[in-house]
């Protein structure tokens, strides 16, 4: 009776490390200084452009599996960086209203030697028909913060790319 109940609960401890967990992205936020300020002419929005709720692997390893779906993934992506845009875009003058359409693409986090790295690959079509392609490398010593803080340095990078604040500046 012992070695079945032993058995039983090995199984059960087995089939739950094989389970998939839903990962929700939740803002990392990022230190003042990161993004410096920058001029906006008129207004400026980021709203997603991420038609896609199949869910999606982020994570895997020894057993454990993240997932999400790229619109959950895009939202909150798009969420911080209209954040980012309130606290360090500054109007300069103009009545044009600027649009940033964000699609992330893919994210996924992997361990590596005593940490995780991540990639986030996701691309931005501007209000004047511009599109442009990232991809950026995060690494951290913990898979959630990995994950949520490649969401935050895609926000940097984004912020910070020369292309994007030539537009919001026009």
């Amino acid at each position: 009776m012992f070695k079945r109940l032993v058995v039983l609960c090995g199984a059960a401890l087995l089939l739950a490390g094989c389970g998939t967990t839903a990962f929700t992205p939740q803002e990392y936020p990022l230190r003042p200084g990161l993004i410096p300020p920058f001029a906006v002419a008129g207004t400026a929005r980021v709203t997603s452009d991420q038609p896609s709720t199949a869910p999606t692997l982020v994570y895997s390893y020894g057993g454990t599996k993240l997932s999400s779906t790229l619109d959950a993934i895009t939202d909150a992506m798009t969420q911080q960086a209209n954040e980012e845009l309130q606290k360090n875009g500054h109007a300069h003058g103009g009545t044009t209203a600027k649009t940033i359409a964000l699609r992330v693409d893919s994210l996924v986090s992997e361990y590596g030697i005593f940490s995780w790295s991540s990639n986030i690959k996701f691309h931005v079509r501007l209000g004047d028909g511009q599109g442009i392609d990232f991809a950026v490398h995060h690494a951290s010593g913990e898979p959630l913060q990995d994950l949520n803080g490649c969401i935050a340095e895609g926000v940097m990078h984004l912020l910070t790319d020369q292309r994007v604040l030539a537009y919001l500046a026009s």
